[in-house]
């Protein structure tokens, strides 16, 4: 194949258009696709970075959730604790 085959030129994409408006169109129109493409991706990427969001806020929650319960917990038992300390020292007074 000779050099001139293999080299693509500018001009042989356009045959067929006539003016200069006309491959000016053909070029803004790539252009346009290829933005359109790119702000599809875009889109793609920030539903799944919020979806990735929402599975960490629930973990949290659910940590969150755990950690309260176990407060809980131990606070029930201190006020346990506690009732039976002052029942002792209320009943060793009489």
């Amino acid at each position: 194949m000779s050099k001139s085959k293999d080299k693509i030129n500018i001009n042989d994409l356009f045959t067929g258009v006539e003016s200069e408006a006309g491959k000016l169109a053909v070029i803004a129109g790539l252009f346009s696709t290829l933005g359109d493409g790119l702000a599809t991706i875009a889109a793609i990427l920030a539903l799944e970075e919020a979806q990735q969001s929402n599975s960490s806020n629930d973990n949290n929650n659910n940590d969150n959730n755990d950690s309260n319960a176990k407060k809980l917990e131990a606070l029930e038992k201190q006020v346990q604790y506690l009732t039976i300390e002052l029942n002792k020292l209320k009943y060793s007074r009489k």
